[in-house]
Protein backbone atom coordinates (compact mmCIF):
# COMPACT_ATOMS: atom_id res chain seq x y z
CA UNK A 1 0.00 0.00 0.00
CA UNK A 2 1.61 2.92 -1.18
CA UNK A 3 0.54 6.85 0.44
CA UNK A 4 0.40 10.10 -1.35
CA UNK A 5 0.92 13.23 0.24
CA UNK A 6 -0.30 16.22 -1.83
CA UNK A 7 0.55 19.45 -0.72
CA UNK A 8 -0.71 22.40 -2.69
CA UNK A 9 2.08 25.49 -3.23
CA UNK A 10 1.90 29.11 -3.55
CA UNK A 11 5.38 31.38 -1.63
CA UNK A 12 6.03 28.38 0.69
CA UNK A 13 9.98 28.59 -0.07
CA UNK A 14 10.71 28.99 3.77
CA UNK A 15 7.97 26.03 4.26
CA UNK A 16 8.67 23.32 2.00
CA UNK A 17 11.81 22.08 3.49
CA UNK A 18 10.46 21.39 6.95
CA UNK A 19 7.12 19.92 5.64
CA UNK A 20 9.09 17.39 3.72
CA UNK A 21 10.80 16.52 6.86
CA UNK A 22 8.21 16.47 8.95
CA UNK A 23 5.98 14.51 6.26
CA UNK A 24 9.08 11.87 6.08
CA UNK A 25 9.58 11.61 9.93
CA UNK A 26 5.99 10.61 10.21
CA UNK A 27 5.68 8.20 7.59
CA UNK A 28 9.20 6.36 8.42
CA UNK A 29 8.47 2.37 7.81
CA UNK A 30 5.68 3.89 5.13
CA UNK A 31 5.66 3.50 1.43
CA UNK A 32 4.70 6.98 0.34
CA UNK A 33 5.73 9.79 -1.89
CA UNK A 34 5.73 13.79 -1.40
CA UNK A 35 3.67 15.65 -4.09
CA UNK A 36 4.10 19.22 -4.57
CA UNK A 37 1.99 21.00 -6.79
CA UNK A 38 3.37 24.34 -7.16
CA UNK A 39 1.73 27.38 -8.62
CA UNK A 40 4.71 29.05 -9.97
CA UNK A 41 5.60 30.56 -7.07
CA UNK A 42 7.59 33.52 -7.73
CA UNK A 43 9.43 32.76 -4.20
CA UNK A 44 11.03 29.83 -6.17
CA UNK A 45 9.05 27.40 -3.96
CA UNK A 46 9.22 24.85 -6.51
CA UNK A 47 12.73 25.20 -7.16
CA UNK A 48 13.35 24.47 -3.71
CA UNK A 49 11.25 21.69 -3.95
CA UNK A 50 12.82 20.16 -7.21
CA UNK A 51 16.26 20.53 -5.48
CA UNK A 52 14.91 17.98 -2.81
CA UNK A 53 13.87 15.89 -5.65
CA UNK A 54 17.13 15.74 -6.64
CA UNK A 55 18.58 13.74 -3.75
CA UNK A 56 14.84 12.59 -2.50
CA UNK A 57 13.53 10.00 -5.06
CA UNK A 58 10.44 10.44 -2.74
CA UNK A 59 9.60 13.81 -3.89
CA UNK A 60 7.55 15.05 -6.86
CA UNK A 61 6.74 18.49 -8.24
CA UNK A 62 4.07 19.77 -10.37
CA UNK A 63 4.89 23.09 -11.46
CA UNK A 64 1.67 24.49 -12.77
CA UNK A 65 2.05 27.50 -15.39
CA UNK A 66 -1.71 27.66 -15.85
CA UNK A 67 -5.32 27.41 -14.05
CA UNK A 68 -3.82 28.16 -10.55
CA UNK A 69 -6.12 27.85 -7.21
CA UNK A 70 -5.78 25.92 -4.17
CA UNK A 71 -8.24 23.35 -5.50
CA UNK A 72 -7.52 22.84 -9.37
CA UNK A 73 -3.65 22.31 -7.77
CA UNK A 74 -4.83 19.81 -5.12
CA UNK A 75 -6.58 17.84 -7.73
CA UNK A 76 -4.12 18.24 -10.58
CA UNK A 77 -1.79 16.58 -7.73
CA UNK A 78 -4.37 14.03 -6.55
CA UNK A 79 -4.23 12.81 -10.72
CA UNK A 80 -0.69 13.07 -10.46
CA UNK A 81 -0.30 10.54 -7.33
CA UNK A 82 0.97 6.86 -7.54
CA UNK A 83 -0.56 6.10 -4.07
CA UNK A 84 -3.21 4.09 -2.46
CA UNK A 85 -4.07 6.66 -0.31
CA UNK A 86 -4.20 10.22 -1.09
CA UNK A 87 -3.78 12.81 1.19
CA UNK A 88 -3.53 16.64 1.24
CA UNK A 89 -1.80 18.90 3.49
CA UNK A 90 -0.85 22.28 3.55
CA UNK A 91 3.19 23.74 2.98
CA UNK A 92 2.67 26.09 5.58
CA UNK A 93 3.26 23.63 8.38
CA UNK A 94 0.23 24.27 10.27
CA UNK A 95 -1.13 21.35 9.88
CA UNK A 96 0.46 18.56 12.11
CA UNK A 97 2.19 15.65 9.90
CA UNK A 98 2.46 13.08 13.34
CA UNK A 99 -1.33 12.73 12.73
CA UNK A 100 -0.76 11.02 9.13
CA UNK A 101 -0.41 7.47 10.65
CA UNK A 102 -3.90 7.52 12.71
CA UNK A 103 -5.61 9.32 9.29
CA UNK A 104 -3.81 5.89 7.19
CA UNK A 105 -5.05 3.41 10.28
CA UNK A 106 -8.92 5.37 9.79
CA UNK A 107 -9.07 4.40 6.23
CA UNK A 108 -7.88 0.93 6.83
CA UNK A 109 -9.91 0.11 9.84
CA UNK A 110 -13.00 0.43 7.09
CA UNK A 111 -13.73 4.84 6.91
CA UNK A 112 -13.70 6.51 3.79
CA UNK A 113 -12.65 9.17 4.78
CA UNK A 114 -10.17 10.66 7.60
CA UNK A 115 -10.03 14.18 8.36
CA UNK A 116 -7.04 16.40 10.43
CA UNK A 117 -10.05 18.23 12.89
CA UNK A 118 -9.35 21.14 15.44
CA UNK A 119 -12.89 20.96 16.94
CA UNK A 120 -12.76 17.39 18.06
CA UNK A 121 -11.78 16.52 21.38
CA UNK A 122 -7.99 16.49 21.73
CA UNK A 123 -8.04 18.87 18.97
CA UNK A 124 -7.20 23.08 19.00
CA UNK A 125 -6.82 26.22 17.14
CA UNK A 126 -3.90 27.15 18.83
CA UNK A 127 -2.61 30.78 18.99
CA UNK A 128 -5.86 31.93 16.96
CA UNK A 129 -7.63 35.25 18.60
CA UNK A 130 -10.77 35.60 19.33
CA UNK A 131 -12.03 37.21 15.92
CA UNK A 132 -10.53 34.11 14.04
CA UNK A 133 -12.06 31.81 16.60
CA UNK A 134 -15.49 33.36 15.70
CA UNK A 135 -14.55 33.33 11.79
CA UNK A 136 -13.71 29.94 11.98
CA UNK A 137 -16.97 29.11 13.88
CA UNK A 138 -19.43 31.01 11.64
CA UNK A 139 -17.68 29.08 8.39
CA UNK A 140 -18.06 26.02 10.21
CA UNK A 141 -21.63 26.30 10.93
CA UNK A 142 -22.44 27.58 7.54
CA UNK A 143 -21.42 24.70 6.22
CA UNK A 144 -22.90 22.53 8.37
CA UNK A 145 -26.08 24.58 7.79
CA UNK A 146 -26.21 24.26 4.00
CA UNK A 147 -24.20 21.28 3.17
CA UNK A 148 -25.31 18.97 6.04
CA UNK A 149 -22.14 17.55 6.31
CA UNK A 150 -21.72 15.14 9.67
CA UNK A 151 -17.64 16.72 10.14
CA UNK A 152 -17.09 18.78 13.29
CA UNK A 153 -14.06 20.45 10.83
CA UNK A 154 -16.04 21.18 7.06
CA UNK A 155 -13.79 23.90 6.83
CA UNK A 156 -10.48 21.26 7.11
CA UNK A 157 -7.73 21.24 4.34
CA UNK A 158 -6.26 18.15 5.49
CA UNK A 159 -7.49 15.02 4.76
CA UNK A 160 -7.22 11.34 3.14
CA UNK A 161 -8.96 9.29 1.03
CA UNK A 162 -8.21 6.34 -0.86
CA UNK A 163 -7.97 6.70 -4.68
CA UNK A 164 -10.72 4.84 -6.19
CA UNK A 165 -13.07 6.94 -3.97
CA UNK A 166 -11.53 9.70 -5.30
CA UNK A 167 -12.07 8.57 -9.24
CA UNK A 168 -15.40 8.28 -8.37
CA UNK A 169 -16.06 12.38 -8.09
CA UNK A 170 -12.92 13.47 -9.89
CA UNK A 171 -14.91 14.61 -12.82
CA UNK A 172 -17.30 15.73 -10.73
CA UNK A 173 -15.25 18.63 -8.94
CA UNK A 174 -15.99 22.18 -9.33
CA UNK A 175 -12.37 23.68 -9.28
CA UNK A 176 -13.40 26.87 -8.54
CA UNK A 177 -14.54 26.09 -5.04
CA UNK A 178 -12.69 27.56 -2.23
CA UNK A 179 -12.65 24.34 0.28
CA UNK A 180 -11.97 20.92 -1.79
CA UNK A 181 -12.71 18.58 0.79
CA UNK A 182 -16.35 20.68 0.82
CA UNK A 183 -16.26 19.34 -2.61
CA UNK A 184 -15.20 15.94 -2.41
CA UNK A 185 -17.60 15.17 1.10
CA UNK A 186 -20.61 16.83 -1.40
CA UNK A 187 -20.25 14.40 -4.06
CA UNK A 188 -18.25 11.54 -2.17
CA UNK A 189 -21.48 11.64 0.67
CA UNK A 190 -19.23 9.16 2.60
CA UNK A 191 -20.89 6.68 4.82
CA UNK A 192 -18.22 6.41 7.38
CA UNK A 193 -15.84 9.24 8.05
CA UNK A 194 -13.60 9.82 11.00
CA UNK A 195 -11.80 13.17 12.61
CA UNK A 196 -8.51 12.75 13.80
CA UNK A 197 -8.41 15.68 16.34
CA UNK A 198 -4.33 18.24 15.74
CA UNK A 199 -3.63 21.29 17.40
CA UNK A 200 -3.52 24.12 14.43
CA UNK A 201 -0.21 25.66 14.59
CA UNK A 202 1.20 28.80 14.13
CA UNK A 203 2.71 29.58 10.33
CA UNK A 204 6.14 29.57 10.57
CA UNK A 205 7.15 32.00 7.82
CA UNK A 206 5.32 33.69 4.53
CA UNK A 207 1.58 34.99 4.93
CA UNK A 208 -1.69 34.11 5.37
CA UNK A 209 -3.78 34.15 2.13
CA UNK A 210 -6.87 34.93 3.68
CA UNK A 211 -8.52 37.57 2.25
CA UNK A 212 -11.75 39.09 1.42
CA UNK A 213 -12.28 37.39 -1.97
CA UNK A 214 -11.62 34.50 -0.60
CA UNK A 215 -14.73 34.61 1.81
CA UNK A 216 -16.68 35.21 -0.63
CA UNK A 217 -15.44 32.76 -3.17
CA UNK A 218 -16.21 30.07 0.32
CA UNK A 219 -19.75 31.46 0.62
CA UNK A 220 -20.70 31.44 -3.35
CA UNK A 221 -19.22 27.75 -2.81
CA UNK A 222 -21.62 26.72 -0.19
CA UNK A 223 -24.50 28.48 -2.16
CA UNK A 224 -23.78 26.32 -5.33
CA UNK A 225 -23.59 22.91 -3.19
CA UNK A 226 -26.53 23.09 -1.06
CA UNK A 227 -29.95 21.98 -2.26
CA UNK A 228 -31.19 25.60 -2.35
CA UNK A 229 -29.15 26.16 -5.70
CA UNK A 230 -31.29 24.06 -7.69
CA UNK A 231 -33.96 26.30 -6.99
CA UNK A 232 -31.98 29.67 -7.54
CA UNK A 233 -28.56 30.24 -8.96
CA UNK A 234 -25.88 32.17 -7.50
CA UNK A 235 -25.72 33.89 -10.76
CA UNK A 236 -29.61 35.21 -10.36
CA UNK A 237 -28.61 36.20 -6.30
CA UNK A 238 -25.97 38.68 -7.98
CA UNK A 239 -28.62 39.38 -10.68
CA UNK A 240 -30.79 40.85 -8.42
CA UNK A 241 -28.24 42.25 -5.61
CA UNK A 242 -27.23 44.52 -8.90
CA UNK A 243 -30.92 44.57 -9.70
CA UNK A 244 -31.22 46.20 -6.28
CA UNK A 245 -28.91 48.94 -6.54
CA UNK A 246 -30.10 49.73 -9.52
CA UNK A 247 -33.31 50.36 -8.53
CA UNK A 248 -31.78 52.56 -5.83
CA UNK A 249 -30.25 54.19 -8.65
CA UNK A 250 -33.47 54.43 -10.80
CA UNK A 251 -35.47 56.12 -7.80
CA UNK A 252 -33.02 58.58 -7.24
CA UNK A 253 -32.98 59.61 -10.89
CA UNK A 254 -36.46 59.54 -11.03
CA UNK A 255 -37.44 61.83 -7.76
CA UNK A 256 -34.16 64.43 -8.58
CA UNK A 257 -35.82 65.01 -12.44
CA UNK A 258 -39.25 65.13 -10.94
CA UNK A 259 -38.34 67.67 -8.52
CA UNK A 260 -36.52 69.94 -11.24
CA UNK A 261 -39.24 69.30 -13.89
CA UNK A 262 -41.87 69.22 -11.60
CA UNK A 263 -43.69 66.40 -13.56
CA UNK A 264 -44.11 62.19 -12.94
CA UNK A 265 -44.68 61.58 -16.77
CA UNK A 266 -43.44 58.23 -18.60
CA UNK A 267 -40.35 60.90 -19.65
CA UNK A 268 -38.72 60.90 -16.11
CA UNK A 269 -39.57 57.08 -16.09
CA UNK A 270 -37.50 56.19 -18.79
CA UNK A 271 -34.63 58.47 -18.63
CA UNK A 272 -34.26 56.91 -15.22
CA UNK A 273 -34.37 53.80 -16.67
CA UNK A 274 -31.55 54.47 -18.55
CA UNK A 275 -28.88 55.66 -16.23
CA UNK A 276 -29.83 52.60 -14.06
CA UNK A 277 -29.83 50.15 -17.35
CA UNK A 278 -26.03 51.67 -18.13
CA UNK A 279 -24.96 51.25 -14.14
CA UNK A 280 -26.52 47.44 -14.32
CA UNK A 281 -24.49 46.93 -17.32
CA UNK A 282 -21.40 47.82 -15.65
CA UNK A 283 -21.79 45.73 -12.86
CA UNK A 284 -23.54 42.72 -14.20
CA UNK A 285 -20.57 42.82 -16.76
CA UNK A 286 -17.79 43.35 -13.58
CA UNK A 287 -19.45 41.25 -11.26
CA UNK A 288 -22.46 38.62 -11.98
CA UNK A 289 -21.21 37.61 -15.45
CA UNK A 290 -17.53 38.06 -14.16
CA UNK A 291 -16.52 34.80 -16.03
CA UNK A 292 -18.22 35.70 -19.48
CA UNK A 293 -17.31 39.56 -18.86
CA UNK A 294 -16.53 41.82 -21.54
CA UNK A 295 -12.80 43.73 -21.46
CA UNK A 296 -11.61 46.84 -23.43
CA UNK A 297 -13.12 47.67 -26.60
CA UNK A 298 -15.57 44.87 -26.29
CA UNK A 299 -17.31 46.51 -23.71
CA UNK A 300 -18.78 49.15 -26.23
CA UNK A 301 -20.33 46.06 -28.23
CA UNK A 302 -21.24 44.47 -25.35
CA UNK A 303 -23.42 47.29 -23.85
CA UNK A 304 -24.73 47.66 -26.95
CA UNK A 305 -26.05 44.07 -27.42
CA UNK A 306 -27.18 44.65 -23.33
CA UNK A 307 -29.00 47.56 -24.48
CA UNK A 308 -30.69 45.94 -27.34
CA UNK A 309 -31.48 43.56 -25.20
CA UNK A 310 -32.68 45.61 -22.42
CA UNK A 311 -34.97 47.51 -24.49
CA UNK A 312 -38.08 44.75 -24.58
CA UNK A 313 -36.93 45.34 -20.56
CA UNK A 314 -37.59 49.06 -20.83
CA UNK A 315 -40.38 49.26 -23.04
CA UNK A 316 -42.15 46.93 -20.64
CA UNK A 317 -41.19 48.90 -17.83
CA UNK A 318 -42.35 52.31 -18.81
CA UNK A 319 -45.46 50.91 -20.50
CA UNK A 320 -46.36 49.49 -17.23
CA UNK A 321 -46.16 52.83 -15.49
CA UNK A 322 -47.69 54.55 -17.92
CA UNK A 323 -50.62 51.93 -17.94
CA UNK A 324 -50.61 52.33 -14.31
CA UNK A 325 -50.15 55.67 -13.83
CA UNK A 326 -52.55 57.08 -16.86
CA UNK A 327 -55.75 54.69 -15.48
CA UNK A 328 -55.00 55.53 -11.81
CA UNK A 329 -54.74 59.75 -12.45
CA UNK A 330 -57.92 59.34 -14.73
CA UNK A 331 -59.66 58.69 -12.16
CA UNK A 332 -57.88 60.53 -9.40
CA UNK A 333 -56.20 63.49 -10.65
CA UNK A 334 -52.49 64.90 -9.39
CA UNK A 335 -54.10 68.13 -7.97
CA UNK A 336 -56.61 65.93 -5.71
CA UNK A 337 -54.12 63.62 -4.51
CA UNK A 338 -52.04 66.73 -2.94
CA UNK A 339 -48.48 65.41 -1.19
CA UNK A 340 -49.62 61.92 -2.11
CA UNK A 341 -49.06 62.04 -6.08
CA UNK A 342 -44.98 61.62 -5.67
CA UNK A 343 -45.34 58.37 -3.61
CA UNK A 344 -47.99 57.13 -5.65
CA UNK A 345 -45.48 57.65 -8.81
CA UNK A 346 -43.16 55.88 -7.07
CA UNK A 347 -44.34 53.22 -6.08
CA UNK A 348 -45.51 52.70 -9.97
CA UNK A 349 -42.19 53.22 -11.06
CA UNK A 350 -41.19 50.81 -8.29
CA UNK A 351 -44.09 48.22 -9.77
CA UNK A 352 -42.21 48.72 -13.48
CA UNK A 353 -38.86 47.97 -12.76
CA UNK A 354 -39.62 44.89 -11.52
CA UNK A 355 -41.59 43.62 -14.79
CA UNK A 356 -38.81 45.17 -16.41
CA UNK A 357 -36.21 43.09 -14.35
CA UNK A 358 -37.28 39.76 -15.36
CA UNK A 359 -37.44 40.25 -19.28
CA UNK A 360 -33.71 42.03 -18.57
CA UNK A 361 -32.15 38.84 -17.19
CA UNK A 362 -33.20 36.13 -19.59
CA UNK A 363 -32.36 37.85 -22.60
CA UNK A 364 -29.10 39.29 -21.47
CA UNK A 365 -28.37 35.74 -19.83
CA UNK A 366 -29.45 34.19 -22.96
CA UNK A 367 -27.52 36.50 -25.61
CA UNK A 368 -25.28 39.35 -24.63
CA UNK A 369 -23.14 37.18 -22.46
CA UNK A 370 -23.91 33.89 -23.61
CA UNK A 371 -21.85 35.05 -26.97
CA UNK A 372 -18.73 36.52 -24.71
CA UNK A 373 -18.52 33.09 -22.80
CA UNK A 374 -18.79 31.43 -26.38
CA UNK A 375 -16.02 33.72 -28.04
CA UNK A 376 -14.11 33.03 -24.55
CA UNK A 377 -14.00 29.40 -24.58
CA UNK A 378 -13.38 30.00 -28.85
CA UNK A 379 -10.00 31.79 -27.91
CA UNK A 380 -8.70 29.53 -24.67
CA UNK A 381 -9.31 32.32 -22.71
CA UNK A 382 -11.78 30.31 -20.16
CA UNK A 383 -8.72 30.23 -17.00
CA UNK A 384 -8.63 34.28 -17.46
CA UNK A 385 -11.87 35.46 -18.28
CA UNK A 386 -12.70 36.50 -14.60
CA UNK A 387 -9.69 39.26 -15.26
CA UNK A 388 -8.04 38.18 -12.66
CA UNK A 389 -4.52 37.06 -13.14
CA UNK A 390 -3.80 33.04 -12.10
CA UNK A 391 -0.97 34.84 -9.58
CA UNK A 392 -4.15 36.88 -7.54
CA UNK A 393 -6.31 33.64 -7.49
CA UNK A 394 -3.77 31.65 -5.91
CA UNK A 395 -2.39 34.20 -3.74
CA UNK A 396 -6.18 34.77 -2.47
CA UNK A 397 -7.34 30.90 -2.43
CA UNK A 398 -4.84 29.67 0.17
CA UNK A 399 -6.02 30.52 3.24
CA UNK A 400 -7.67 29.10 6.08
CA UNK A 401 -10.47 29.75 7.90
Amino acid sequence: MKISVVSPTYNEALNITGLISEVAAALEGFDYEIVVADDNSPDGTWETAEKIAQSNPRVRVIRRLKNSGLSPAVIEGFLAAKGDYIACIDADCQHDPKILPRMVAALASGAELAVGSRYVSGGGTGEWNLFRRFESWVATKLARLFLGVALRDPMSGYFILRREDFDKVSTQLDARGFKILLEIVARLAPSRLEEIPYTFRARVAGQSKLSSRVILQYLGQLWRLSSVSRYMSVRFIKFAIVGTSGVFINLCIFVALSRILGIQDWRISASASLVSNLSNYIANNAWTFVDRGHRGRAMARGYISYLLMSVVGLFASTLTFASLSHNFYRHFPPHLMGNYSKPIALGFQLISILVGTLFNYELNRRVTWRDAAERSAEEGQSSRASGVSHLEIAQDQKGSI
